[in-house]
């Protein structure tokens, strides 16, 4: 529990009916409560209405129908003045020292979040805050009891990693954690967390069991999580641009952070500074209708080929991130494409610049359309039942489904 300890300094005070003006000597994260405090009167002049010289230099001062009490070094005239700071905070009868306390920097501390949040605490009366109406205190205080309570809380809770931290390790979205959560594929420990939410905590045994079962195997088509992010409506590698950069490009680092590249500056930019400082917009849109399906084309593209990017903003553009799957990997992308056809009216590429990288099915061009043609075909078999149902639960362990499975069994049979 600290004191606040005012250095001393050489200042002349304000005189009564001067005009003043609110300084804002903090940001909203810094120390939301005088922030807020100050935000009231912000470019309203005052007329200092009493000077309070103990324990602090301060001023009660008038901002229309309002008044409001404030330190010297929050006024301003236009010229700052030098005012003595003397005075501690152990004075007779304030309040705080009737119970103890903690300051709001100590409380965000001891609870591991921000200032601001604190501040919020307050206002929700998770904790109470010590009444200062003279503002004798620079920095809010609220009660120990309450912090301590919830300090009490948050160590109780079972150890493990969140929701969140369970989705960047996986290379899930949160909205699928939650969704495994929720039909038992991920065993979760709920707590109940402040009056109305409740938190979930995954053990380490529970995240590797999760791992096992649901990580994206190199067998298993990709994901739609895997290069699609709903919330921003963006996917790998699409171009964006704007009146400031020519050109960049959607990429995602290691731990699923979305961010732009800018090819022409070799430069990584987060996602949202993007947006808001370079005002770069998509080229084109990635949505098209879906394609009746007829099997995929497989192709792995490497990243340095020169049809790279011509071709992927072909893809997005004309047949729209609802007809592709895609992978990144290390040097290379894989590319799950819906049989069918589209136009090709771009010129950047041919049907025969994709060839080389095509793994399975048929690409061609014909009539001003691109084509694409898989290799699958469809089949029947006749099995006795309790066979089908073995091999659709040996399908379901390794969450592919089971033809999937009969096509694996029976490549590793012939090879």
């Amino acid at each position: 529990m600290n004191k606040l300890n005012h250095e001393k300094n050489t200042q002349t005070a304000y005189e009564i009916e001067e005009s003043v003006y609110v300084l804002q000597t903090c940001t909203e994260e810094e120390d939301p409560e005088s922030f807020y405090y100050f935000k009231q009167f912000e470019k309203k002049e005052g007329v200092i209405l009493e000077v309070i010289e103990h324990p602090r230099l301060q001023y009660r001062v008038k901002f229309g129908q309002a008044e409001a009490v404030l330190y010297h070094e929050e006024l301003t005239n236009g010229n700052q003045r030098d005012v003595p700071i003397t005075g501690t905070d152990n004075q007779e009868g304030w309040e705080g020292d009737k119970v103890e306390w903690y300051t709001q920097k100590e409380v965000a501390d001891l609870l591991g979040v921000s200032k601001a949040t604190v501040y919020h605490y307050g206002k929700q009366k998770k904790i109470i805050k010590i009444l200062d109406p003279h503002r004798l205190h620079k920095e809010a205080r609220y009660q120990k009891a309450e912090v301590d309570r919830l300090v009490y809380e948050k160590q109780s809770f079972p150890t493990g990693m969140s929701p969140n931290e369970v989705a960047k390790k996986l290379g899930l979205s949160v909205q699928s954690v939650y969704k495994y959560i929720q039909d038992g594929s991920i065993k979760a420990e709920s707590v109940p967390y402040g009056d109305e939410r409740t938190i979930y905590v995954i053990s380490e045994t529970a995240y590797e069991e999760a791992s096992r079962l649901l990580k994206p195997s190199e067998s298993q088509r990709p994901k739609r999580f895997e290069y699609y992010y709903p919330s921003h409506d963006i996917v790998l590698f699409q171009k964006f641009h704007s009146s400031k950069v020519p050109e960049a490009r959607v990429i995602r680092n290691k731990d699923h952070e979305w961010f732009f590249y800018l090819a022409n500056i070799q430069k990584w930019l987060p996602f949202e500074e993007g947006i808001k400082e370079y005002q770069l917009k998509p080229v084109y849109s990635i949505h098209q209708s879906t394609l009746e399906y007829k099997g995929y084309v497989e192709i792995e593209i490497p990243k340095d080929a020169v049809v790279f990017y011509p071709f992927l903003d072909y893809l997005y553009e004309t047949w729209g991130m609802e007809n592709i799957r895609l992978r990144e990997q290390d040097h290379t992308i894989l590319l799950f494409i819906r049989a069918g056809e589209r136009p090709l009216m771009t010129k950047s590429f041919i049907a025969e610049d994709i060839l080389p990288f095509l793994i399975k099915g048929d690409i061609y061009n014909e009539e001003g359309h691109l084509i694409f043609r898989s290799s699958y075909r469809k089949t029947s078999l006749e099995l006795p039942i309790d066979l089908l149902e073995s091999m659709t639960e040996l399908a379901e362990q390794e969450g592919i489904s089971m033809s999937k499975w009969v096509e694996q069994k029976l490549l590793s049979l012939l090879k």
